[in-house]
Order: C-alpha cells, then structure tokens, then sequence
C-alpha cells in the first residue's frame, strides 16, 4: 500500500545554502564544493491519515473448522469477538469479516454442492425476533457480535478430510462471494484458520490424511502465491497475511484428548510464510484473538518513505507528539522496504495527523 506523499526537497549551491540556511534555521549536511555539486537538507515527508490517502481497509476471513471435534473451539472464538474487534472500532477501521468452512474446497469438484459462498446464520435480536446476518459484515452491521457468532458457528458436521488452504482459495475465487465485495483489490486481506487439524490439501478427491510427505500434497508457498497474486502484493510489499489457531505441540494435542487431532505443521508453515500469529488452542482465545487484530492492524498503518534515511534522522509526530521508536507501543523502520509500521497504543486513529522527517542518504 503505496501512500500519496508531498516532498519538499530544498537543494542549494555552496554558497547560497549558507545563506539559506540561515534564514530558515536549518543546518548543511556533507558540503562538497570541488564538483560544484547541490547538498541535501532535511527532508519532509507528510501524510495524513484520512481515507483519501490511507488504506484503512481490512477484509477478514475466518475459515473455521467444523467437523466433529470443533464444537468447543468454534463457541470459543464467538464468545471472545469482542477482544478481536475492538481495537478495528476503536480506531475507525472499515473492516469486512467473512467466514468459510474447512469443507469449502468440495465446490472445487462439485460446484453444486455450494459450500464455498460465505456462511450467514440466524440470531436472535434485541426485539425478540430472529434475524439473519449478513455474509459480509461490516462497522455498520446491526447487532454486530451476534451476526458474527451466528456465522461463525458452523456446527461439526462437516467432513473430516479438512483442507483450509484448498477452501480460502475456493471461497475466494468463489465469483457470487466476488460480486457481494469480498475481497476488495485495495483492502488487506487477513485469513484466519481455526482447525484441530492439519491442512492436506490436493488435487484429488480422497484424503491424504497424514501423508505430509506425499508429493501430491500443495505446498504452503502455492497458496502464498495466490494470495500474492489477488491481493497485488510482492514479497517485499504484501497486502495480506495468514494466521491460524491450531494445535502446534504434543502437549495441547494431548491436553485436548489427542485422537485424530494433529499438529498442525502446514499452517505454520504459511503462517510464517506470510508474516501471521499462530495461536495455540490450548491458550486462551481472548489473548490469542487480540494479538491477531493487533498484527492485522499493522500493514494499514504501514507508510512507505520515498528515500531512505539517513541512521539517527528519521522522527516521527502523531498529531504533533513525537512516537518513540518501539515495537510495542511506538513505530519500526523496516530498511528492506523503507517503510515505517505503527504499534499498540501508537496506531494512529483514522484522520490523525502524521508527520515523518529525517535526513535523507545520498542526493537527488
């Protein structure tokens, strides 16, 4: 996400950037007179969050186990929506939450079946009557919390031959999904898988169930790929990511009765490929949901630089204040892409003033 910026890049001569810089109180950087050649001063770079110039848009979709064993884990993330969402209404976010099963890939060889189109449920409103929710939902969804849970809880009928990265992919690609909004090309797009399984997803119709070494098995980076290619993204500059809450020790698939349960190797696998959180079902789900909002949060306040900063100089305001350099609560200068990233208490609301100055390396 590529944000407008305005430079003013002041150059001068040797001997009129004395006096310029006397007049408008700022210092030289490196004076080299023997080629004649133009110093560069501090430069400015300005941006103003505001949906004109920011990108606040986030898509979300939960793909959501529901086969037999998934009951607890499914009630778990509706009864902890509110740690997730939070911080997207508190910042000003537009948002759009949409979920799909692990059983959605079955449109893939029986497009009939029409498991890939995003779920909607029925709930019960304030007024007593049962309403249904939307498949997308959005910052101005009535009865938000309940539509979310009447989605997201899919029951445990679905079948056991779970393949979540197959069925993100077939939701996605799905053209009646496409035609609701979802996904938006200018938005970033956030998955969140919640299985006690493994992905194995393939070409064919019958289970690979625990052959991790099968070749016929895709690979993790295929679907990185795609998601790379709807989203517009690069390695360096990509518009999405992958998060699961899975089981990933011995100890939480015991814990949780072991069985047919499996660690959960594959999506971390992606996860990591796509810079997301893995969350532990054995951990509880309000921490795990809100550190997942927090790093979705994160690539909408991403602002790239158009030059890159000289070591010490870069400062960065927040309608004036200045924000510490710190991954917590503060910002991050990533030199791979030359872009800064906000944290925690210093993610800027929607409409903030944000300023970024620093000395920049070289000359134009």
């Amino acid at each position: 996400m590529k944000n407008r910026t305005t430079h003013t890049n002041v150059l001068y001569r040797s001997a009129l950037s004395i006096m310029a810089a006397g007049l408008l109180g700022l210092s030289l950087v490196g004076c080299g007179q023997k080629d004649a050649s133009f110093d560069l001063l501090a430069e400015s770079t300005s941006f103003n969050q505001s949906a004109a110039e920011v990108n606040g848009k986030i898509d979300i979709l939960w793909v959501i186990d529901n086969s037999g064993s998934m009951a607890t884990s499914q009630q778990a993330v509706a009864d902890n929506f509110s740690r997730f969402i939070e911080k997207f209404q508190a910042n000003g976010f537009d948002f759009q939450i949409a979920v799909t099963t692990s059983e959605a890939y079955k449109d893939v060889f029986n497009p009939s079946l029409l498991k890939s189109r995003y779920s909607t449920g029925t709930y019960t409103n304030g007024l007593g009557a049962t309403a249904t929710a939307p498949a997308i939902l959005t910052p101005t969804t009535p009865d938000l919390e309940l539509a979310f849970k009447a989605n997201i809880l899919r029951g445990i009928n679905g079948s056991g031959d779970e393949r979540a990265f197959q069925s993100l992919k077939a939701s996605l690609a799905n053209t009646d999904n496409q035609a609701l909004g979802f996904p938006r090309a200018d938005a970033h797009l956030s998955v969140i898988i919640v299985s006690d399984e493994d992905d194995f997803s393939w070409d064919g119709t019958g289970s690979l169930d625990n052959m991790y070494s099968d070749p016929r098995l895709h690979t993790a980076q295929s679907y990185v790929d795609f998601l790379d290619g709807i989203t517009s993204s690069t390695a360096g500059n990509r518009h999405h990511s992958v998060n699961s809450i899975a089981i990933f020790d011995e100890t939480c698939r015991t814990g949780l009765g072991g069985g047919v349960r499996k660690i959960a190797d594959r999506y971390r696998a992606l996860t990591e490929l796509t810079g997301g959180i893995l969350g532990s079902l054995c951990d509880d789900f309000g921490t795990t949901l809100s550190r997942i909002s927090s790093r979705t949060i994160e690539p909408s306040t991403r602002f790239y630089l158009d030059r890159a900063p000289a070591t010490g100089t870069l400062r960065v305001y927040v309608n004036g204040s200045e924000v510490p350099a710190d991954s917590t609560n503060g910002y991050s200068y990533d030199a791979t892409n030359n872009s800064i990233s906000f944290y925690g208490t210093a993610v800027p609301a929607a409409g903030a003033q944000i300023s970024v100055t620093y000395d920049p390396t070289g000359l134009r």
